[in-house]
């Protein structure tokens, strides 16, 4: 199990107004390299949320209706990718948009249930504007590092991280290569918090 400690020494606590509800820790579900991220759920900080992603809706809905409830008893939110309506349906904590969907401008009928939280996508400053007007609430700003989820895609390295998270005013939430060697990276750049598949099935 990743020691708590071990992830919140390093990232500055930095402080985003208003914004009390907004996780640090999130857990990204992968078809492919996590379809199933229930076993891992425990290993992962009180507060935290875990972000389900499926391209194939039927499988989505089933996965979530697997997890919402072990997720919740033990502290954690739970946001759906891409689909408003089937995380109301299903009493999830939130919803999160790939650059795609904030490029549609998905959510021009607000989701009228308290605290809902919405996250986006975002990999350059143009998609951090956007998601700021949609009225994201946290954005997950990526690939920081080399990252198995997109083999060969270029990263923005910790230099360019830092500075397009400082033009943000909104939680950036640090995505793409993270694991408990990355993570030290982050000392003390703007990250509110970060993402991440490998990070939480690694033991200390």
């Amino acid at each position: 199990m990743v020691k708590l400690a071990n992830l919140r020494a390093p990232l500055n606590r930095r402080c985003v107004p208003k914004q009390t509800n907004i996780p640090r820790w999130y857990l990204m579900s992968d078809h492919a390299r996590m379809p199933a991220p229930g076993p891992w759920l425990k290993n992962m900080p009180p507060g935290g949320a875990v972000i389900l992603r499926d391209l194939d809706a039927k499988r989505l809905e089933l996965l979530a209706i697997r997890i919402i409830p072990l997720a919740h008893a033990l502290g954690l939110k739970v946001l759906i990718a891409g689909d408003v309506r089937l995380a109301l349906k299903l009493n999830a904590d939130g919803v999160h948009l790939c650059e795609h969907l904030v490029r549609r401008n998905a959510l021009r009928l607000r989701p009228q249930k308290a605290n809902f939280l919405i996250t986006a996508a975002a990999h350059n400053r143009i998609a951090l504007q956007r998601a700021t007007r949609i009225g994201a609430q946290a954005i997950l700003l990526s690939p920081v590092f080399t990252t198995n989820s997109h083999p060969g895609a270029k990263s923005l390295g910790i230099t360019r991280f830092c500075a397009l998270a400082r033009h943000s005013k909104l939680a950036i939430i640090a995505l793409g290569g993270i694991n408990s060697a990355t993570i030290k990276r982050l000392r003390s750049s703007p990250a509110y918090g970060i993402a991440a598949i490998d990070l939480w099935t690694q033991t200390a």
